[in-house]
């Protein structure tokens, strides 16, 4: 009889993809453990957004409701309290929401326009901390398009740092209020 071979080791994030055909230039990923065991947590990944493909993000900026404690400006100490303060129980990581710029009009006006957006919505009004990452491929020479990442940790953020898991924002119910949002910010009906 053959035994099943056991994964050593902490368990990493999985990933579910969300994506919407009539608005294929926003993109939701959803980054959860499937168990309740040891784990990796979120700040690898958060953190290699920075540097893809060993090529230096084009920008960055960490957005935070105006209650959180000052020293969760910085971003490695925010992920490693995230990480270090994360129940068990609870299996979301972080949402992850991918905007596809228009490679017609300046990366300085798009990267305003998705930060405001992001500042109003997730920071303001759901009280959760957002990652903006910027990755402009043609720098390094690639075809892709440029895009904005925000990486949004599962956790609200108040003035005694990580509370309220952010479940209703880590959910398919939760994408679609996120791009309803993203939408009426940019004076867009709904499809």
């Amino acid at each position: 009889m053959t035994q099943k071979k056991s994964k050593s080791g902490p368990e990493e994030l999985s990933c579910f993809y969300l994506d919407w055909p009539g608005h294929p230039q926003f993109r939701y990923m959803r980054w959860y453990w499937k168990s309740d065991g040891a784990r990796i947590g979120i700040a690898a990944p958060v953190l290699a957004k920075l540097n893809p493909s060993g090529h230096q993000a084009a920008r960055h900026d960490l957005l935070l409701p105006s209650s959180a404690p000052g020293e969760y400006a910085d971003l490695r100490y925010l992920l490693e309290r995230y990480d270090a303060t994360q129940p068990v129980i609870e299996r979301n990581g972080y949402a992850q929401f991918n905007i596809i710029l228009d490679a017609d009009r300046p990366l300085h006006a798009d990267w305003e326009l998705v930060r405001a957006w992001a500042l109003s919505y997730f920071v303001r009004e759901l009280q959760l901390a957002a990652v903006l990452v910027l990755h402009a491929p043609f720098l390094a020479g690639s075809a892709n398009e440029p895009h904005v990442h925000i990486l949004v940790p599962a956790r609200r953020l108040t003035a005694n740092g990580f509370g309220l898991h952010a479940r209703d924002t880590c959910s398919d119910a939760g994408a679609a209020d996120a791009l309803a949002s993203w939408l009426a910010y940019n004076g867009v009906e709904a499809v």
